[in-house]
């Protein structure tokens, strides 16, 4: 029986009337939600975002340049060729603003209060875009390839039949 008794010390403890203070909730609610509104302004911070969008540029570009030394871009490939330089042009200006405002506190809260986060975002899917269309034309031609090379090793050749 006394371990029963004592087992039931901490719900006595609750039951004589001292209640949880609600000072904690509250600063575990104010903390969080601090932490949410930082991390929401640090990933959407245009400072970091246009690091991501050079980034995806740089990757979007190697892309580019493997697939023309590849073959699988050619001149007649103009639309994608213009695309990417348009990109290339969005990028610089956008970086060249990035750089412009990152001298002032002031400049980078407009930036995200004008919907510069937006513009770069936007950019970044584009870019995404295009490199995965690229992608696409070179997988396409390895597969073109490689089914040739398939052709060519499964065709008997003439000299190759035996007679019996």
């Amino acid at each position: 029986m006394p371990a029963l008794l004592e087992a039931s010390k901490p719900l006595s403890i609750l039951a004589s009337g001292l209640s949880l203070s609600s000072t904690p909730w509250v600063a575990t609610v104010v903390l969080s939600v601090v932490v949410g509104a930082a991390g929401t302004i640090h990933y959407a911070s245009p400072q970091r975002l246009t690091g991501v969008l050079v980034v995806a540029m740089a990757d979007v570009k190697k892309t580019y340049l493997e697939a023309v030394e590849n073959g699988a871009l050619c001149a007649s490939d103009t639309h994608i060729a213009e695309k990417f330089s348009n990109l290339q042009l969005e990028v610089s200006t956008i970086r060249q603003a990035f750089l412009i405002s990152s001298l002032s506190h002031y400049a980078m809260l407009c930036d995200v209060l004008k919907g510069r986060t937006f513009t770069i975002l936007h950019c970044i899917h584009e870019l995404h875009e295009l490199g995965t269309h690229i992608e696409i034309l070179k997988e396409s031609q390895l597969r073109e390839i490689a089914s040739r090379c398939f052709a060519t090793q499964t065709t008997p050749s003439p000299t190759s039949v035996v007679w019996f």
